[in-house]
């Protein structure tokens, strides 16, 4: 855990911590603020469980798969592959095409 400790206007020093940002104290003194929050985190984690619970979906998430071949009817797919393969096969040593800067 990363203890985070301020000085506040009036003199006092707050300390909290960064992964649990309601853990807060302030106290008069720099090191009764970490004595505090030190002491208020093990108390609160002292009746805390943590549990790890693993979601159970109804349907399996999409994989590539389930889209090869969506574009086998699409009449344009041909040209854009076309268009692709020989930009992949070109000699031009320019990564983009400059006039999409213009």
């Amino acid at each position: 855990m990363t203890l985070l400790v301020e000085t506040l206007k009036n003199g006092q020093f707050a300390a909290s911590i960064l992964e649990f940002p309601n853990f807060r104290v302030e106290s008069p003194t720099r090191e009764e603020a970490i004595a505090q929050i030190k002491a208020t985190v093990l108390e609160r984690l002292s009746h805390i469980e943590a549990i790890s619970w693993n979601v159970p979906l109804s349907a399996s998430p999409p994989t590539w798969i389930q889209f090869a071949g969506i574009f086998q009817d699409d009449p344009d797919f041909k040209d854009i592959m076309d268009k692709i393969r020989a930009e992949k096969t070109s000699d031009d040593d320019t990564e983009v095409d400059s006039s999409y800067y213009l």
